[in-house]
């Protein structure tokens, strides 16, 4: 009976130690919530032109781009569209040796298009993210990208920040490219990471994107985190993130980026199936000017 009585006392103990523990563990983490806020999908049925209430031109003027870039940005169906069959496609042309181009821009070697949202649309934090197949010609730089909205406004780079969400180069069909650009950390000295894709990305089709939240960017690769950035990896400098920014898609060719275009390569695609943006968790804006 003794016995019993101890044996019923120890089972007890037992059951109230594993309640107790029970009760101090912490709560499970909550899902993460994605709304979508807007969205390009370019789903025409016809052969047409991006739509203008979210798309304007980056025209080439003059000697063309920085960079040592080789391509004319036109607004031209040629080089820019959407295909009737669901998607945007931006062509890069070789220009013929008897191109009227040729007498104002005597670096540029193809036409090719940049399209920007700025004084259109805009965003803030969120999901920005791209369906889409990339080139890898020798060459050809595509690029998928935001800069600050203040740069369109009489604002100046890089203090107005840059955040390039993918970036690629012809030289290196694999590697894909996230890099941010603000005061004191430009150009070279961008800061980013690259992603080892396991075979060219003009193979197929990928998501390339970035979740953005305050102080803190991540980039992915068909929804693998690569790379992430906050302010304390800015060496000391300011943090220019917490800003609305504009949307820029083009394909350039040639550059310091990715080297000279080899002159056998006559046209390059960048082909977009979707873009679409979300918030997460609430935090994420679109802007409309």
């Amino acid at each position: 009976m003794k016995a019993k009585r101890v044996l019923a006392m120890a089972v007890t103990a037992m059951t109230a130690a594993v309640c107790i523990g029970a009760s101090v563990q912490a709560p499970a983490t909550a899902a993460t919530k994605y709304k979508l806020l807007w969205s390009q999908e370019f789903n025409n049925t016809k052969v047409s032109r991006p739509d203008p209430k979210v798309w304007d031109y980056d025209l080439t003027d003059g000697y063309g781009w920085g960079n040592s870039e080789q391509e004319y940005y036109t607004n031209y169906t040629s080089n820019v569209k959407i295909d009737g069959k669901g998607h945007l496609v931006i062509n890069a042309l070789r220009l013929s040796e008897t191109s009227p181009i040729l007498d104002h821009c005597f670096a540029c070697t193809y036409t090719s298009a940049r399209l920007k949202t700025a004084k259109l649309l805009g965003f803030r934090y969120g999901r920005m993210i791209a369906r889409m197949k990339l080139p890898t010609d020798t060459g050809t730089w595509p690029a998928f990208w935001m800069l600050g909205a203040s740069l369109a406004n009489g604002g100046t780079w890089p203090e107005s920040g840059e955040l390039d969400i993918v970036e690629t180069r012809g030289s290196a069909p694999n590697v894909v490219h996230g890099t941010v650009h603000g005061p004191g950390y430009s150009g070279g000295n961008g800061r980013g990471s690259t992603f080892y894709a396991p075979n060219p990305v003009s193979n197929g089709y990928h998501t390339y994107g970035v979740d953005w939240l305050p102080n803190k960017i991540v980039w992915t690769f068909d929804g693998q985190p690569y790379f992430t950035m906050t302010p304390a990896d800015t060496g000391g400098n300011r943090y220019v993130f917490n800003q609305e920014f504009f949307l820029i898609l083009n394909l350039a060719m040639g550059g310091e980026f990715p080297g000279d275009t080899d002159p056998a390569v006559k046209s390059a695609t960048l082909n977009v199936d979707w873009i679409r943006y979300y918030s997460i968790n609430g935090q994420g804006k679109v802007f409309k000017h």
